[in-house]
């Protein structure tokens, strides 16, 4: 087929205009202008990585992260952003977020618009880094997360809190030991009258440098905290002695007091150490896997209510203990891992007594260090089973093997936790008559391998 010259010129203009407009829609399109602003962003003096990072939980919901170079000083940082806000504008196509700032472990927030004359995260986070007590610093859901050695967290709050003015808004920063046993939380919302405790933090500072080895935590606006003495610091009848004068009760709403393992509302500390009391706390102080004992008023008399312990080890010893020198009912929970809520226990695994027995007994032994089982409960009829989708393979016969002990006419429900330290979980199916049948249809969450597996380590274990 002939084409004349002038169809020819026709076609050929239209190929190259299809050509700029398909190179002049590329240009624009956000995944185009989000690599351009990443490439510019690299090519800045002081980055040392530029990338997209996923803010919170939903991973489509994601923000700048620029990671400096080290020992980058404070004028340089602050340069940098100033150089930032003044050239963005071209490469801000289809981004309306923060900016994140990683410094030597640091992190802090800026908003990459030349009207924004004030960075409070930024400079809180380059405060953090020249005061140097606290080792670093994320982001929450809601606000900052700092990490500090035990006995400056409290005194780093206090500074990180005043280090600059509060804007508007709402905020929750949190700081915190590495292991949890010190942490201070609070509000920060001007317009709602919230703020840092700084009269309670300043109390818990001075216990701290009394006490070395004080541990607890403080949350705003609720005003809870709790405060616990280790029996390394202080003898239980000194401590007594000097409870009236040594903490101030009066500035909380809700205390928690402590002495060792022990844990009772302040109001019930000074007398709950009674002679049978004592004696208790005497034989479980010997434990090292107990963490807790906890007194309670519900009767109008102070109770021993639980003993929590972390491990295996800890459940045996507790249960025969309490065997020998308690004859009477008292709870035991087997709790791994502290709450990521400040002033709450950890997931629980399973509560039993030393009054059960048998295969009841042998279960919570066999399930207690199996960090792949999240939770056993067990009833007259049914038993509850729920596991981590990681478990591994020796981890799930083993469950399983413990659970097949069970009468044949119990129920056992099987179920997979949502995470850790989430409350949350989804069945995957139950064990009636020796037998395993599967959800159907399996939520599309559960991995199909998962299933298989379970299969296959019943089948073994009700052998």
């Amino acid at each position: 087929m002939l084409i004349s010259r002038r169809a020819l010129g026709t076609l050929a203009g239209g190929a190259v205009l299809g050509l700029v407009t398909g190179c002049t829609s590329n240009k624009r399109s956000p995944a185009r202008a989000s690599a351009n602003r990443l490439e510019w962003l690299r090519g800045l003096d002081g980055v040392e990585k530029a990338e997209l990072v996923a803010d919170g939980d939903d991973p489509d919901d994601q923000l700048i992260r620029l990671t400096l170079v080290k020992q980058l000083s404070d004028h340089d940082v602050n340069a940098l952003v100033g150089k930032i806000k003044k050239e963005f504008r071209p490469y801000s196509d289809d981004y309306h977020r923060s900016i994140e700032v990683a410094v030597d472990g640091f992190h802090g927030r800026f908003y990459p618009a030349v009207s924004t004359r004030s960075d409070p995260d930024l400079e809180r986070a380059l405060w953090l880094r020249r005061d140097g007590r606290a080792t670093s610093s994320t982001y929450g859901t809601s606000g900052m997360i700092v990490s500090a050695p035990p006995a400056a967290v409290a005194v780093v709050a206090l500074g990180f809190d005043q280090a600059v003015e509060s804007d508007d808004g709402r905020r929750t920063h949190r700081v915190e030991s590495a292991d949890r046993a010190v942490v201070v939380e609070w509000t920060d919302s001007p317009s709602a009258g919230f703020q840092l405790d700084r009269a309670a933090t300043r109390q818990f500072v001075d216990l701290q440098s009394k006490y070395p080895n004080l541990t607890g935590w403080i949350e705003g606006p609720e005003r809870r905290a709790g405060v616990y003495f280790a029996a390394t610091d202080i003898e239980l009848d000194a401590l007594l002695a000097a409870l009236p004068t040594v903490v101030d009760a009066s500035r909380f709403s809700k205390l928690q007091l402590g002495w060792g393992p022990v844990r009772a509302p302040s109001e019930l500390f000074a007398t709950a150490f009674t002679p049978t009391v004592r004696m208790l706390v005497g034989h479980l102080m010997k434990i090292p896997g107990v963490t807790g004992i906890e007194i309670r008023d519900d009767y109008g008399t102070p109770e021993v209510d639980a003993v929590t312990v972390k491990d295996r080890a800890g459940f045996l010893a507790t249960v025969s203990t309490l065997r020998k020198v308690w004859p009477s009912y008292l709870r035991i929970q087997l709790i791994r891992r502290r709450s990521k809520f400040v002033g709450q226990e950890g997931r629980t695994v399973f509560r039993t007594s030393s009054f059960h027995r048998g295969s009841e007994y042998r279960i919570h032994a066999a399930v207690a260090d199996l960090t792949g089982v999240t939770e056993v409960d067990i009833g007259p009829y049914a038993a509850n089973l729920t596991i981590a989708e990681d478990i591994t393979d020796p981890e799930l016969a083993t469950a399983l093997t413990a659970m097949a002990e069970r009468p044949a006419a119990n129920t056992l429900n099987l179920s997979v936790s949502d995470g850790p330290d989430e409350v949350g979980i989804t069945s995957i199916g139950r064990v009636a008559n020796r037998k395993y049948v599967a959800r159907n249809p399996m939520p599309p969450r559960i991995d199909p391998a998962l299933i298989t597996r379970v299969t296959t380590a019943w089948n073994r274990a009700a052998r």
